[in-house]
């Protein structure tokens, strides 16, 4: 868990400094830096991870000794009348007292049983605790860079968008100018202008799913961002290592934090049960008292015959240790221990099968993951061939409508086709960037030095998006 924040500082500054020259744009660093210091989930989660860590230490304070003092102080001032029988005088006296007491108790747990399996019940949930905050740590860094890389997709989008809305206009127009002097019938005018249109909304959604995503990257930050670092043509699209998806299922067993946080959970969930039966058992506990009392009362008499002997003086004091052993064993309580009993093992089975079900989701989990990352490297470079027949398409198509064997609904057409490629080029390629930190979030080996690797490969925006949308340099 450690290595989440030993190496973030050195990695900030290194950011700062070479990317000091695009202080206008946002970096995936700097963003991730305000969500450790912003995010509620995760301030949640480290707030459960403190609280977490306290279980240990309480079920380690039965085996302790139990140490507490006591002081009284009291000041007395009756009268009492008592009659033994009829015909006897009655006894009547004044008392006036004062008394100090000092206790010095110390107990100590001599057999236990369910102590001690409680114990290590804390044990287990502390352990549980750190496992699950490392998880939502790596979960943090997933968050942060899935909205980051949804801006940037809503980038891309929308330049595609773009460039699609003004190529359909530039068509409506050659169309318009082409049946103005009859070369074609009105219907491909219309062709034209239903494709434009159409162009027309989904630029408009574009742009409002762009606002969405920097909303959304928002709530991680609780800052306003209009600016980010754009994906380098450059960033490698390649097979996961290591490339055997068995060792991922290997990593991902030995690793994976939320799958340990359930084997903690499960094996505190035992010793709890362990601890419950053991509670039939009997318990040894050995008490030392060290006391300190006096005892001070002035006395009157009032049916003493002689006056001297009226009034009279009582003093006691006691000074000294007591130890004592006690043994005690629950016979009956109404039921009560054995039926916490019965409820701590049915609890531990519900646990161990939880555990179980997340083992089975990790491995199918990892080999879905591993699969969706190799089968994306082939579909990204697929993808960018995809481009490079679509325009070759859409030129040959183009040339055919200027000579009058290919009709305007072939080039719209072929025109959809090519930006509906390149809007999957660049979806791709942010289908494996997020599926390889998912990945090696899998095998519990993700770390913010992810976020530095991943950052390598952003370039500062064009200055012209400083005050407009971003676009990326996707082909």
């Amino acid at each position: 868990m450690a290595h989440f924040s030993r190496s973030l500082s050195s990695l900030l500054f290194a950011a700062a400094f070479a990317w000091g020259n695009a202080a206008h744009a946002d970096t995936l660093l700097e963003i991730y830096e305000l969500a450790l210091k912003s995010d509620p989930v995760l301030k949640a989660a480290e707030a459960n991870f403190r609280a977490g860590q306290e279980a240990e230490i309480q079920g380690r304070s039965a085996l302790l000794p139990h140490v507490g003092a006591q002081a009284t102080y009291g000041e007395s001032d009756l009268s009492t009348q008592s009659k033994y029988n009829f015909f006897s005088n009655p006894f009547d006296q004044d008392i006036d007292g004062e008394d100090k007491n000092y206790y010095l108790n110390v107990d100590q747990k001599i057999f236990d049983l369910s102590a001690w399996f409680t114990f290590k019940q804390g044990k287990e949930l502390t352990r549980e605790a750190a496992a699950r905050f490392a998880a939502d740590q790596e979960d943090l860094i997933v968050r942060t860079t899935e909205a980051y890389v949804n801006v940037l997709r809503a980038m891309d989008n929308l330049k595609s968008s773009r460039a699609e809305e003004a190529a359909f206009q530039r068509q409506l127009e050659q169309t318009q100018q082409r049946f103005e002097v009859g070369l074609i019938a009105i219907t491909d005018v219309h062709e034209a202008r239903a494709a434009y249109d159409l162009s027309v909304v989904n630029r408009l959604t574009d742009e409002g799913n762009l606002g969405i995503s920097y909303e959304a990257l928002s709530v991680l930050t609780g800052q306003e961002h209009s600016n980010l670092w754009l994906l380098s043509d450059k960033f490698p699209v390649v097979d996961p290592v290591p490339a055997s998806r068995d060792q991922w299922v290997d990593m991902a067993l030995a690793g994976n934090f939320r799958l340990k946080a359930t084997e903690y959970a499960a094996e505190a969930a035992r010793q709890a049960s362990q601890s419950a039966k053991s509670r039939h058992l009997p318990t040894v506990t050995g008490s030392f008292t060290s006391l300190d009392t006096e005892s001070n009362q002035d006395v009157t008499d009032n049916n003493a015959l002689v006056p001297s002997a009226r009034n009279f003086k009582s003093y006691s004091y006691r000074d000294g240790n007591q130890f004592t052993i006690t043994m005690s064993m629950p016979l009956y309580e109404g039921g009560s221990v054995s039926s916490q009993r019965r409820e701590s093992a049915e609890r531990s089975i519900a646990a161990s099968e939880i555990h179980t079900s997340a083992m089975r989701d990790a491995i199918q989990t990892t080999r879905s993951l591993h699969l969706a990352v190799m089968t994306d490297v082939q579909r990204v470079k697929a993808r960018q061939q995809a481009i490079v027949s679509a325009q070759s398409a859409l030129d040959a198509t183009q040339a055919g409508y200027e000579v009058g064997t290919r009709n305007v609904v072939d080039v719209l057409n072929a025109q959809r086709i090519l930006y509906s490629a390149i809007r999957d080029y660049a979806n791709s390629r942010y289908d494996y960037l997020l599926r390889t930190l998912r990945l090696r979030q899998m095998a519990g080996s993700l770390s913010p030095q992810d976020v530095a690797n991943f950052s390598k490969w952003l370039v500062a925006p064009p200055a012209a998006t400083a005050t407009a949308a971003p676009e990326t340099g996707t082909p």
